[in-house]
């Protein structure tokens, strides 16, 4: 369980709250805040939605909700409403480990998220969600900022963007010759699916098949020996006891700059 300083404003708010992470597998939407009295819930920091539809009629009043789901006799598909939380912006602080590399000495970081949830641009194209019969339409997410800080310095990664992946990848090239972080995103045992993955907390932990992990350099050889085997789901940002750095084989998605060099 982790507990992470956020700072959180749309039309009626502009305050600081806390995020509750239970670091849970992405399945169990391990991320949380309550505010207002009302609680949201989510995996991710731009996919938060209303916990409990019984505060529906209250949440309306105090936030932006996208209500979406239901029947859609054009698709045939059925399923629970949701009620998004819309028109936001969000800062957040995630602690992590960083390894500074001249002395192998562990030292604190903090990764910093800015992000704002704004009306959607209708010249771009949105993934279709429907609310019954009806189209509707997430906002759309810009990120201000993704930047590492550590040792009174500031890594900011030059892509903006929710996708962790991508994020880390450029700050980690920048620190290569200095730092690593030391979690989930820069493991051996650790490996996003050749699915495909979200923006954050999809990570597939092996470390219970740490031999096979040591034999994937590649997509065919992820297939080979780690398809269909057991997992568990993490953040990219998790850290346990089996940590082991990545430098032994590239696995699905190759080296993480900043581990090997």
């Amino acid at each position: 369980m982790q507990y992470w300083r956020a700072h959180y404003r749309d039309a009626l708010h502009d305050t600081d709250i806390e995020i509750v992470n239970t670091e849970e597998d992405y399945r169990t939407e391990p991320l949380s805040f309550i505010l207002d009295n009302v609680t949201f819930c989510g995996t991710s920091f731009d996919d938060f939605h209303l916990s409990d539809e019984a505060q529906y009629d209250e949440a309306r009043e105090k936030f932006s909700l996208l209500k979406w789901g239901g029947y859609s006799p054009k698709f045939n598909i059925s399923s629970p409403y949701l009620y998004d939380l819309q028109r936001y912006e969000l800062k957040v602080e995630i602690p992590v480990k960083v390894v500074r590399k001249r002395d192998k000495e562990l030292i604190a970081g903090v990764l910093f998220l800015a992000f704002q949830c704004m009306e959607s641009d209708m010249t771009k194209s949105h993934s279709i969600i429907m609310c019954d019969d009806t189209r509707v339409y997430r906002d759309d997410t810009v990120v201000q900022e993704f930047s590492l800080l550590l040792d009174g310095m500031c890594y900011k990664s030059a892509k903006k963007t929710m996708y962790f992946e991508a994020a880390l990848n450029d700050i980690c090239c920048q620190m290569k010759n200095d730092y690593y972080i030391k979690s989930c995103f820069t493991c051996q045992y650790s490996d996003y699916s050749p699915y495909g993955n979200d923006d954050y907390g999809l990570m597939l932990c092996f470390c219970r098949h740490k031999d096979d992990c040591l034999r994937v350099n590649n997509k065919d050889d992820f297939f080979s020996f780690l398809e269909g085997k057991d997992f568990d789901g993490r953040q990219e940002t998790y850290l346990c006891e089996q940590y082991c750095p990545r430098d032994r084989a590239s696995g699905y998605r190759g080296f993480v700059d900043g581990v090997i060099s």
